[in-house]
């Protein structure tokens, strides 16, 4: 993808982020949350809780930031430093990101059916701007390596980021505007650091 491609896709992504941003108190927007949620909270069981509370886990800064340092090493163990590089810095623009816009928009969270206690504000979902980051970064990377398994690979990090976005609707802990908003803000910051690193990744795969 050339650069100019990147900075539409860019463009494109953060005209999204801020309609979402624009209109997420709106009717529109609060009728969306009002109809996911009582989607999510009819299948509401003991098991489906405790599937959503382990993805919730993957999902959390302590879980992102060992995981993150595990595939920074094994990438440089590997020798693939401009991945590493790229990798390391989708993750640190994410989490610099997130807290910023959350300042920004100052949402309060759902109150309602609550499952687990959290503070802070809820605009965008930070587990869902993270694990796109993540789980996104590493669909790149393994799409532009030779693997046999590479689509069930994209696919597993594509069900992991909508899992771990739902679980955050369904504990009640973010409306389903935040998610949205999350997993694009994820798309955002993984675009972000291709541009940053646009000569070094073209001429790398050259």
């Amino acid at each position: 993808m050339n650069r100019a491609k990147r900075i539409t896709l860019l463009l494109i992504f953060t005209i999204i982020f801020g309609i979402i941003a624009f209109f997420h108190e709106s009717r529109l927007g609060k009728w969306i949350d009002n109809e996911v949620y009582e989607f999510i909270y009819s299948s509401e069981s003991f098991i489906t809780t405790s599937v959503m509370l382990g993805y919730t886990k993957i999902g959390e800064v302590w879980s992102m930031v060992v995981l993150s340092m595990l595939v920074v090493c094994y990438l440089m163990l590997k020798k693939m430093k401009i991945e590493a590089l790229f990798f390391a810095l989708s993750m640190m623009i994410s989490g610099s990101l997130n807290p910023l816009l959350k300042n920004i928009f100052d949402r309060e969270r759902p109150t309602l059916l609550r499952l687990i206690d959290i503070t802070g504000f809820s605009f965008p979902s930070g587990h869902a701007m993270g694990s796109t980051a993540f789980f996104g970064s590493l669909a790149v990377l393994i799409n532009r390596s030779n693997n046999a398994y590479k689509p069930y690979l994209i696919g597993l990090c594509v069900f992991t980021i909508l899992m771990i976005s739902i679980s955050r609707v369904y504990l009640g802990v973010h409306y389903p505007t935040d998610i949205i908003a999350g997993i694009i803000g994820g798309v955002i910051s993984i675009l972000l650091t291709q541009l940053i690193l646009n000569k070094l990744i073209d001429n790398h795969s050259h």
